[in-house]
C-alpha cells in the first residue's frame, strides 16, 4: 500500500516538475501586432508575421535552446511563401506544409532567408569596409565570374558602426550587413533569388531596422 502511494507521489511530483520547467522557460517569439518580436539575452528584433525564427517557436523544444546562441536562422513559416510558380500558391503544399510535387516541382519553391550570426572578431587584415570578403566561400564566388557587387554602403545599426554589401551571384541576390558591437561582430545576412528579391527586400529591410544589441 505504502508503496503505491509513494510511486503516486512521485509521479504527481515528476508532473509538476514537468510542467514548472516549460512554465518558467522564457519566451523568445512574441506577438507584436502586425509584427513578431524575437528577443534572446544579446539582442532583439521584429520580423514578418510571416516568418519565424527556426525551431525557437517550437514549444518543446524551446527550453533547450541557447538564450545567447551565436546563429540565427528567419525563414517564412510557409515554404511555399516565394515561388517561380505562376498557379494559385496553395498547389504547392498539401496539408500547408509539404510541397505537393504532384502539381508541380522541387524548383518552383525557392529559399528566402536570413542569418544572424554573431562573431567574436574579425580575421587579421579585413574591417568593416571589407567584411563580406571573409566568406568561406568568397573566393569561389569571386572567381566565377557571377559575382557583382550592387552597393557598399558605411551606415549605422542600434547606434553602432556598420557596412552593408548588396551583391549577385548568378541568380541570387545577397543583403550582407555587418554590424561592430560591443565586443562583438554581427552579421544580418539575408538572400533570395533575384527574381523574388523585391518582395523579400522590405522584410529584410524590417529586421535589420529593428535590430537592437544589448
Amino acid at each position: 500500500m505504502k508503496s503505491k502511494l509513494l510511486a503516486g507521489v512521485l509521479l504527481i511530483l515528476s508532473v509538476m516538475l514537468i510542467g514548472g520547467f516549460f512554465y518558467l522557460t522564457p519566451t523568445y517569439i512574441q506577438d507584436a501586432g502586425d509584427l513578431k518580436h524575437f528577443e534572446d539575452a544579446d539582442l532583439s528584433f521584429d520580423l514578418s508575421k510571416n516568418w519565424t525564427v527556426y525551431e525557437y517557436d517550437d514549444a518543446i523544444k524551446t527550453p533547450f535552446l541557447s538564450s545567447s546562441p551565436s546563429h540565427l536562422i528567419l525563414t517564412p513559416v510557409d515554404n511555399s511563401m516565394y515561388s517561380y510558380y505562376e498557379g494559385d500558391v496553395e498547389d504547392l503544399t498539401a496539408n500547408g506544409t509539404v510541397l505537393n510535387t504532384s502539381t508541380t516541382n522541387a524548383t518552383d519553391v525557392v529559399i528566402v532567408q536570413t542569418e544572424i550570426s554573431k562573431i567574436k572578431s574579425l580575421p587579421e587584415g579585413f574591417s568593416l569596409d571589407n567584411a563580406y570578403q571573409t566568406d568561406s566561400i568568397y573566393r569561389m564566388m569571386a572567381s566565377s565570374g557571377k559575382f557583382h557587387l550592387v552597393s557598399d554602403t558605411a551606415l549605422e545599426v542600434d547606434g553602432h558602426q556598420a557596412h552593408q554589401f548588396v551583391y549577385d551571384v548568378s541568380y541570387s541576390r545577397y543583403q550582407d550587413t555587418w554590424i561592430q558591437g560591443d565586443g562583438n561582430y554581427y552579421r544580418v545576412f539575408s538572400y533570395s533569388p533575384t527574381t523574388v528579391y523585391g518582395e523579400a527586400e522590405p522584410i529584410f529591410n524590417q529586421t535589420l531596422s529593428t535590430l537592437k544589441i544589448k
